[in-house]
């Protein structure tokens, strides 16, 4: 199965190149890192007491997106999705079937921590280096539609969230250079589809 996983900080695009990917290549699947939050009266709590919680590991549930790639990559297919709301904070089982998928997208902020749990697969990463002007911009649209966010405390959030993120950048590595795709700018379909024809089996 092809996996193409898409990292960068809040605003650069991640969602928007995924949903982009899933139309050009048939079978796909888009897994979002944003819907493994975790939820229940402790997560609520920490949430509340640590500073730009959902933007550290502590928040997410990677056993349970370990779970949910396992069985896609195992069966080819899934008849489940989660959705995380942020304002009602939890996450909503939908029943949805895909099947016959041959390209498994995983996008989020939480992507890089799957580097070493996905190594042996076979992959492609790309990596959304986009401006922080324009990443501050896109996120404060967002948080005021998907969010009820104020324009000031979307600003404030983001600027913490963007240096937790860079600082956890540098701790992940890519072992092989070949399977990574940088874009400073937004991303070239044509070209993240070739990368995946030739540097996926």
């Amino acid at each position: 199965m092809k996996i193409i996983i898409i990292t960068g900080p809040s605003g650069s695009g991640k969602t928007d190149l995924a949903k982009k990917l899933m139309f050009e290549l048939e079978n796909s699947h888009i897994i979002s890192t944003d819907d493994f939050y975790r939820t229940g009266k402790i997560s609520n709590l920490l949430s509340k007491f640590v500073e730009s919680y959902f933007d550290r590991k502590i928040s997410h549930n990677s056993k349970l997106l370990r779970k949910t790639i396992n069985k896609i990559l195992k069966n080819k297919k899934i008849n489940y999705s989660y959705k995380y709301d942020f304002i009602k904070k939890r996450a909503e089982i939908t029943h949805n079937t895909s099947l016959n998928i041959e390209t498994l997208i995983i996008e989020g902020i939480f992507t890089m921590e799957l580097l070493k749990f996905l190594s042996k697969k076979d992959y492609i990463l790309i990596r959304l280096k986009i401006n922080k002007e324009i990443c501050m911009k896109r996120v404060q649209e967002r948080d005021y539609i998907e969010r009820g966010k104020s324009k000031e405390k979307s600003k404030e959030d983001f600027l913490k969230a963007w240096n937790i993120y860079k600082n956890k950048e540098k701790f992940y590595k890519v072992l092989d250079k070949g399977k990574e795709l940088i874009f400073k700018k937004d991303p070239n379909i044509n070209i993240i589809l070739k990368k995946s024809s030739n540097k996926i089996q």
